[in-house]
């Protein structure tokens, strides 16, 4: 997604034109590539959270930034597949994985692969995509993030530079499911877990936009990264516009639309 814009970052085509597409140059997914995976470990990590390890052929050799994620080609039952993105959490070059942590609030065709996944299972993704990744000549940076977003931020905010200075506010269920962070020693990073205990529901922008609210903001030129349901992140961007950030230091991603199934792109379906 474009910093500062709340829009999706590819078309809206059906997954077999969106696989054509793949090292395309001057496409979308001109710098993706089309990865055989098959399951290597699955664990749960918390109530909400489950683990996937996954390998392919050449999986050494890929390039990416911290932030952005694969696209799985979810099969159905007739045949068809949907796409799914899941952020990369952590990729290992010598032991050839790559392992991206999922949330299984709800269900869908890729929750329900991803909870049922065991050693041995394939699957085909699309990867590596996405554009909302690190800004490191920002002076501060701030992550915003439900359980979906909460992955991509924890693998940006341990990919900091030396020296960096970094708060993030992450809603989840309970404090079951905070998740480990080990970011470097020599930065600085605050991170407040904003936990729902069962009087809200995932998607209520309410606590979110109040904690936004009343956040504090370092001097110096900083970044957002804002990763939620539809609403949120675009409560939360306008928020903090009006507390001063231009539209190029912000970098929104909604992964979902409160209510509405995500479409069979993998894109949060759009409201009618």
């Amino acid at each position: 997604m474009d910093s500062g814009r709340f829009l999706v970052d590819l078309p809206a085509m059906a997954p077999d034109r969106m696989l054509e597409m793949v090292g395309q140059p001057g496409g979308p997914l001109a710098d993706a590539a089309l990865w055989q995976l098959r399951v290597t470990d699955a664990v749960s990590l918390s109530p909400s959270f489950r683990r996937l390890v996954l390998t392919a052929p050449g999986i050494d050799g890929l390039r990416y930034a911290p932030g952005q994620d694969l696209m799985l080609r979810v099969p159905l039952r007739d045949d068809r597949v949907v796409n799914r993105r899941y952020t990369i959490r952590r990729f290992d070059a010598v032991q050839g994985t790559v392992t991206i942590d999922v949330s299984l609030h709800g269900t869908g065709p890729g929750t329900d692969w991803i909870a049922a996944a065991h050693p041995g299972d394939r699957i085909d993704a699309i990867g590596p995509r996405g554009k909302v990744t690190l800004r490191p000549e920002a002076d501060w940076h701030l992550f915003l993030a439900d359980e979906t977003g909460l992955p991509g931020a924890l693998a940006m905010l341990e990919a900091l530079p030396p020296g960096s200075v970094a708060s993030a506010i992450l809603e989840i269920d309970t404090a079951d499911d905070q998740l480990g962070l080990d970011a470097p020693q020599t930065n600085h990073v605050d991170v407040r877990w904003l936990r729902r205990d069962g009087l809200t529901v995932p998607g209520d922008p309410g606590p979110m936009l109040e904690t936004v609210a009343g956040v504090d903001l370092p001097r110096g030129t900083g970044h957002a990264y804002v990763a939620a349901e539809a609403g949120v992140v675009r409560g939360a961007t306008r928020l903090l516009a009006e507390r001063g950030l231009r539209p190029e230091q912000i970098s929104g991603k909604a992964y979902w639309r409160r209510g509405l199934p995500n479409a069979e792109h993998g894109e949060p379906t759009k409201e009618g």
